[in-house]
C-alpha cells in the first residue's frame, strides 16, 4: 500500500501549516527539528513544503506530501478554533470520514474540570475530531492529540483506495507538543512500521566559530579529497555564531570511521572548535568555568550587555557569573571602570588600550577572577578610515596578565554585535581552558 518504493531507506515529507508562517510572523522551526529527528532515525527527507490555513490548499498539499513518499509528518491545524482546518482537508484529500473519540472527548473532559470549568467549551469538542481508521496519540503537553493513520493497518476500511496515502502522522503546531509527541510517544510505532529499512548509520556534530564556511570547507575538502572515507557524508550549517559540521556514516562500523574522520579533522578544527550538548557556546563556557572554579564579569560596550546575558540565561550561571558593567558611554568607562581620561583622549574608547583597563576594572570592582572586555564600531555610523564600522576590541584579563585582539566583523549592526559577542564567549572558552591565554593553573 506504499506510494514509494519498499526497499532503500524510507521517504519521508514534511509539511506545516499556518498562515503565521507564511506572513514571515513565526520562523518555521517544526520544519528544521523534524528534518533533523527523521534523518536521525534513517529516513530520507525527500520535501518540505509550509501553506496557509486555507482547507482546499492543505488538502493539495497533503496530495502532493503524499506522492513518492513512505511517510508524512504535518504539523499545525489541530486546535480547536474554526482556521484550525487540517482535519477537514484530510477529509477532502482523502474521502474519509471524521468521528468523535470517545477517549480524547472525555479527558479534554476531565481536564477542564480540574481547571474549575464545569462544562467543556463547545470549541474544543472539535479536538476529538479523528479521521476514520486513524489513531489518537494523548497529548500529556497539551489539549490536541497527534493523529497515527497507516492504510495497511486501518479501521473500517477507511483507505482501501487505489490512491491511499502513505502513512501519515499529523501533530499539532506547538514546537514543545510537537516534539514531545514526535520523540517521546510516536516514534515506537515509526520504529515498529519502518525499522527494518532504516539503514545502520550515525551521526556527529562538531561546532565551530571564528572561520568562514568557505575557508573551513576549503581546508577540510582538500584533507578528505585525499584521505577521507566516501561513506562519511560532510554537511556545513553556517549561522552568525559559527559553522556547524554535521558526520553521518552508513554501513559497518560507522562509529569507527566518523572517529577516524574526527581525528583526521582535528588538526584543522582545534583553533575554532568547542564542545557542547547544545547549540549555544555559552553552556560550553558555563561547564568549563564551573569545572575550575572561575568566575567572570563583562564589561561590554556595543553589545549592550548581550553576552552577559546569554550566559545569565543558563541555568546555574549564578555559580561563575559574579556581575557586569554596560558601558556604552565614556563617562561610564571612566567613572564605573576607572579607564583613564588620558587613555581615552589618546586612543579613543575603540582601542587596545580601552579594551584593556576594561577588562581590569570590571575584574577589579566586580570582582571576578576572570574580566572580559568588549569595545567597537557596530555601526551603521560612527566609522572611520582608522577605525571602520564593524571594527571590535576585545580583552581578557586575569592573574596570568590581560590580553587583547582586534576584529573586523562584517554585515550590519546586528550582525556585528552578533558576532563580537560569540567572539568574546570563545575567547573566554579558550582562556579558561588554558588555550591560548597566558594563565596558570588552578591552585
Amino acid at each position: 500500500m506504499y506510494v514509494g518504493e519498499p526497499e532503500g531507506p524510507p521517504r519521508a515529507r514534511i509539511l506545516t501549516i499556518g498562515d503565521e508562517l507564511l506572513s514571515g510572523e513565526r520562523m518555521d522551526g517544526n520544519s528544521r527539528w523534524l528534518a533533523r529527528h527523521l534523518h536521525g532515525l534513517g529516513f530520507q527527507v525527500a520535501g518540505m513544503e509550509s501553506v496557509g490555513d486555507d482547507e482546499p490548499a492543505i488538502a493539495q498539499a497533503l496530495t502532493r506530501g503524499s506522492s513518492g513518499a513512505d511517510f508524512l509528518v504535518v504539523t499545525g491545524g489541530l486546535g480547536p478554533t474554526l482556521d484550525d482546518r487540517t482535519r477537514e482537508a484530510v477529509v477532502l484529500a482523502w474521502g474519509v470520514r471524521l468521528r468523535t473519540d470517545q477517549g480524547i472527548l472525555a479527558e479534554l473532559r476531565r481536564r477542564f474540570e480540574q481547571r474549575g470549568f464545569q462544562k467543556l467549551p463547545e470549541t474544543n469538542r472539535r479536538i476529538a475530531l479523528v479521521p476514520e481508521g486513524a489513531d489518537p496519540l494523548m497529548n500529556e503537553r497539551g489539549s490536541a492529540p497527534a493523529i497515527w493513520f497507516h492504510p495497511e493497518t486501518a479501521r473500517d476500511g477507511a483507505f482501501f483506495r487505489a490512491d491511499s496515502p502513505p502513512v501519515v502522522l499529523l501533530l499539532p503546531g506547538v514546537p514543545d507538543e510537537m516534539r514531545h509527541l514526535m520523540a517521546e510517544v510516536a516514534e515506537p510505532r515509526i520504529r515498529d512500521t519502518f525499522g527494518s529499512r532504516f539503514a545502520p548509520h550515525s551521526t556527529r556534530i562538531l561546532l565551530t566559530t571564528g572561520i568562514p564556511e568557505s575557508e573551513l570547507a576549503g581546508r577540510i575538502e582538500e584533507l578528505l579529497d585525499r584521505e577521507g572515507d566516501e561513506d562519511v557524508e560532510v554537511a556545513y550549517r553556517p549561522s552568525l555564531r559559527g559553522v556547524e559540521l554535521g558526520l553521518r556514516a552508513t554501513g559497518p562500523e560507522t562509529d569507527l570511521r566518523l572517529d577516524r574522520v574526527e581525528s583526521l579533522l582535528g588538526p584543522i578544527l582545534a583553533p575554532y572548535r568547542y564542545d557542547t550538548d547544545g547549540l549555544d557556546l555559552a553552556e560550553a563556557v558555563g561547564r568549563r568555568l564551573a569545572a575550575r572554579r572561575w568566575t567572570v564579569a563583562l564589561a561590554e560596550s556595543c553589545t549592550g550587555g548581550e553576552v552577559l546575558g546569554r550566559l545569565t540565561s543558563i541555568p546555574g550561571s549564578s555559580a561563575w557569573v559574579q556581575g557586569g558593567v554596560v558601558a556604552y558611554s565614556n563617562h561610564v568607562k571612566r567613572d564605573l571602570l576607572g579607564v583613564a581620561e588620558e587613555t581615552l583622549e589618546t586612543h579613543g574608547a575603540v582601542s587596545e588600550a580601552v579594551a584593556r583597563e576594561m577588562a581590569q576594572g570590571v575584574r577589579r570592582i566586580v570582582p571576578a577572577r576572570v574580566g572580559v572586555s568588549i569595545t567597537g564600531v557596530a555601526g551603521p555610523g560612527g566609522g572611520s578610515m582608522e577605525k571602520p564600522v564593524g571594527t571590535v576590541w576585545f580583552a581578557l584579563a586575569h592573574d596570568g596578565g590581560c590580553r587583547a585582539e582586534k576584529v573586523r566583523f562584517p554585515g550590519p549592526r546586528a550582525e556585528v554585535r552578533e558576532r563580537a559577542g560569540q567572539h568574546a564567549l570563545h575567547l573566554l572558552y579558550q582562556a579558561v581552558a588554558g588555550e591560548g591565554s597566558q594563565s596558570e593553573a588552578d591552585p
